[in-house]
């Protein structure tokens, strides 16, 4: 027990650390970077000074870091400078980062419950299915965004110009809010960068592995399904590509967003940053980091529950 409790003291330390080096690091290439909100007020060279001083970017840039640190820490983001100026950082980042949720977590379980069952169908025996999984998984998510997009398009306008249809309700995609474009976003993420063709791989080589298990044999011997031994072999594996797909997730949200004009969390950390607005996408980050880290986080906590291996120190 005792044991488990340091594995778990460590992963929350570094869950934090994690969330301070995402913090410093986003606020160092925003710092970085060419101009700042000012110049995109107008007059904003006039009254730059006053502008610097209130909006606290004439302090240095260690300072700036400690008081988003502190001030994020009870619970306050700061105020929006020009993206919408005045509003409240998390105000405008909860609502959005919903939208965005609604698209992740079913891309998420997408990409594991199909990988599970291409890998079963597949596992241990040669497959033109797996080729063909691999070679839709491959391209990016925006590639395949984009392309998804046009082929659909471009069949829908053949079909409505040779009138074997009449016009859908989703033509012409992105510009209409549908489920379709819904739909699309998440089977992309859950297909796209090679998301797909991980899991199934992972998926096979457990699966080969437990149906090759002794323990396997003696459970069909004595009239057990085989599912209910392969299965759960599965947890630990799929949490660690969970977990380590999460990153892929989020950073691909941003462009299928924005491919799809989907108006989610990746879509605003977008334009807060091409608008400069250093508050809003200080917070959008963060989130995007406290999402990585939680998905994480709790692949390690499932997998220290099921398998007693990682428990360092149980007696």
């Amino acid at each position: 027990m005792a044991g488990s409790l340091r594995v778990i003291a460590r992963l929350i330390g570094s869950f934090l650390l994690t969330l301070a080096g995402a913090a410093l690091v986003a606020q160092a290439l925003l710092w970085l970077a060419p101009g700042d909100p000012v110049d995109l007020v107008p007059n904003g060279e006039e009254i730059r000074a006053e502008l610097e001083k209130e909006w606290g970017l004439d302090r240095p840039f260690f300072v700036r870091y400690a008081i988003f640190l502190v001030r994020a820490l009870h619970g306050d983001l700061g105020h929006s400078l020009t993206f919408r100026p005045g509003a409240s950082v998390a105000g405008l980042v909860l609502p959005a980062a919903s939208q965005s949720v609604g698209l992740l977590v079913p891309a998420l379980f997408l990409a594991i419950a199909a990988g599970v069952l291409l890998a079963w169908t597949t596992a241990g025996r040669p497959s033109a299915l797996r080729r063909i999984v691999q070679a839709l998984s491959v391209p990016p998510v925006f590639l395949l965004a984009f392309l998804s997009v046009e082929a659909l398009n471009r069949v829908a306008f053949w079909l409505i110009e040779a009138d074997r249809i009449s016009r859908p309700d989703w033509f012409a995609l992105p510009d209409t809010d549908t489920l379709l474009k819904t739909v699309l976003a998440v089977v992309v993420m859950a297909v796209g960068s090679g998301a797909l063709h991980e899991v199934q791989v992972a998926c096979e080589d457990e699966i080969v592995r437990v149906r090759n298990a002794p323990f396997t044999d003696a459970a069909l011997a004595r009239g057990a399904p085989l599912w209910a031994h392969v299965l759960p072999n599965l947890v630990p594996p799929l949490t660690a590509i969970a977990a380590s797909r999460a990153a892929f997730f989020v950073g691909g949200l941003i462009i299928v967003e924005k491919v799809l004009h989907i108006n989610g969390a990746g879509a605003m950390l977008w334009q807060a940053c091409r608008l400069r607005d250093y508050p809003l996408a200080l917070g959008l980050t963060i989130l995007a980091a406290a999402a990585v880290c939680v998905a994480r986080l709790a692949g390690d906590l499932i997998r220290i529950a099921v398998d007693p291996r990682l428990r360092e120190g149980d007696p």
